[in-house]
């Protein structure tokens, strides 16, 4: 499966990737919001590492590609006397598993993160620290940054913010520090994404960091084994190899697994068996990108504009309006977890979520895969995967940007050390997945991660915010009249855009 990036794809904000296995290919993305893409072929998953050397806590597995890897570029002999390097977060998808530890307590990711971070305070003597904020505002971390940058203050050294919270804000009203400018940061090497980073920048600046330190974390369609079994459906593994798994095979088999299974005419929460469900309504967001259309483009003098009002997006709205209407779908009132329906009910064919989420659902009794977003239909070329993980800034007050800037580099080097290799052969193909075609579709998955630039920017903005949403703003509320939804949010969005603009030229005159 190749995923080569040439021509108008390219524009769209779809740069080229590394395969995930080689440890570079995690310059993610979370992509994403148009969060990055791809263009490895897809190759033979690893063996598995189990879980009983997990659990014990061995070291990460040594591979000939780590120790092929080049030295860091960073100059003998520095020392930062002890300063303190600071990172804010909050708990938002795999900030809160994958990047921070203070002590080794024999799982074995979480003692590579922790010998990523001690081997960086050692060779640059400085000292690492964390404050992770809740998970219920995706305002924390950009107005914890706000504050300290309004009051002069140099408190954090690095900020990971939300995929989109914030994002157009930081960059467009000057509390970001260019990274362009910053000592040390070698972002020609293997650890950085140029392309990516190249995506995301939509002025003369670059603000948000792509490197091997951000682990992506796509949304992707899990999927009920058993009950593909019982309804003797295609096996969707070999469909996804095939090039085949597509929009419409994809509610085929959602449909088919809709039942009235009491018989009281009537399909049910508490009783039925559903298509599709997910725990709230961004997860509808990945079939659009997962089709190839995205929210924006970019135009010959690189700004970004609209480019969702097209006929895939109608016919993308048509499909989810008759299954909104069959109740193919089923939508929680809210987030509550005794209204979600899961996978594991039994009564459940695809459920929608997070990659991370499979941490959650390893106690899980009813077998599961997981598969890619489906293609728009064969003709597609490949596959793509939104990524939903953060976005990396700096804020502008640092006072040290020699220090900030090595052990940001650092960070991103070491990672490929240890942390990619564990979080890949360990964590995802060691624990997470339950056959040898799961391990595949991960490679697959992380070979065509992609970001949506506009929802990165935009998608909480008015106007954006709906057409970013609108598969759960219109059709899974009966409703396909794109065009004339289109037409009314149009003007407040291109308002959204050029006030972006306007802000960001000022900021970088």
């Amino acid at each position: 499966m190749r995923g080569d990036v040439t021509g108008p794809a390219f524009e769209k904000g779809i740069p080229k990737m590394k395969n995930l296995r080689l440890f570079a290919g995690l310059c993610a993305a979370l992509t994403m919001a148009s969060v990055l893409s791809a263009c490895g072929d897809t190759a033979t998953a690893p063996s598995k590492d189990t879980e009983a050397k997990g659990q014990e806590g061995t070291a990460a597995i040594e591979t000939e590609e780590v120790a092929k890897r080049p030295p860091v570029n960073l100059p003998d002999g520095l020392d930062f006397g002890g300063a303190a390097f600071n990172s804010i977060t909050f708990e938002w998808q795999g900030y809160k598993y994958y990047f921070f530890a203070d002590e080794e307590n024999g799982d074995i990711m979480n003692d590579a993160i922790y010998h990523r971070r001690q081997g960086v305070e050692d060779k640059l003597n400085v000292k690492l620290s964390d404050e992770m904020l809740g998970n219920d505002s995706t305002e924390y971390v950009q107005n914890a940054v706000k504050k300290t940058v309004l009051g002069g203050e140099d408190v954090y050294q690095q900020a990971l913010f939300h995929c989109i919270g914030g994002i157009a804000t930081m960059a467009s009203s000057g509390y970001l520090y260019n990274l362009d400018d910053m000592p040390y940061l070698d972002l020609k090497a293997e650890w950085w994404n140029q392309e990516q980073m190249d995506v995301l920048r939509l002025g003369k600046n670059t603000y948000y960091a792509v490197n091997d330190y951000m682990i992506p974390c796509p949304y992707i369609c899990y999927f009920n084994k058993e009950m593909v079994q019982r309804l003797d459906y295609e096996n969707p593994y070999d469909l996804v190899y095939q090039g085949k798994w597509t929009l419409d095979k994809f509610i085929e088999m959602a449909r088919g697994a809709v039942s009235d299974l009491n018989g009281d005419g009537k399909i049910d929460f508490e009783n039925d068996s559903f298509g599709i469900s997910s725990n709230e309504t961004s997860k509808y967001i990945s079939f659009m990108t997962g089709s190839g259309q995205f929210i924006t483009e970019k135009g010959a003098d690189g700004h970004i504009a609209l480019a969702i009002n097209t006929p895939k997006t109608q016919s993308i709205m048509e499909r989810f309006t008759v299954l909104a209407d069959e109740k193919v779908c089923y939508i929680p009132p809210s987030q509550d977890e005794a209204v979600q329906l899961t996978i594991n009910s039994g009564r459940l064919m695809f459920q929608l979520n997070a990659l991370s989420s499979a941490e959650m659902m390893r106690d899980y009794t009813v077998d599961f895969g997981f598969l890619p977003y489906p293609k728009y239909d064969e003709a597609q070329e490949r596959y793509y995967s939104m990524d939903w993980g953060g976005l990396m800034g700096v804020p502008t007050t640092i006072t040290n940007p020699e220090m900030v800037g090595a052990v940001t580099d650092l960070l991103a080097y070491e990672s490929g050390n240890e942390v990619i290799p564990t979080y890949y052969q360990t964590v995802l193909t060691g624990k997470l997945a339950r056959d040898e075609d799961a391990e595949k579709m991960l490679d697959i998955i992380f070979d065509t991660i992609c970001y949506e630039v506009g929802g990165n920017y935009f998608g909480f903005s008015g106007g954006f915010n709906e057409l970013f949403y609108s598969i759960s703003n219109l059709a899974l509320k009966g409703n396909s009249d794109f065009a004339s939804f289109y037409a009314k949010k149009e003007k407040t969005s291109n308002k959204t855009i050029d006030k972006f603009y306007a802000d960001l030229e000022n900021v970088e005159e």
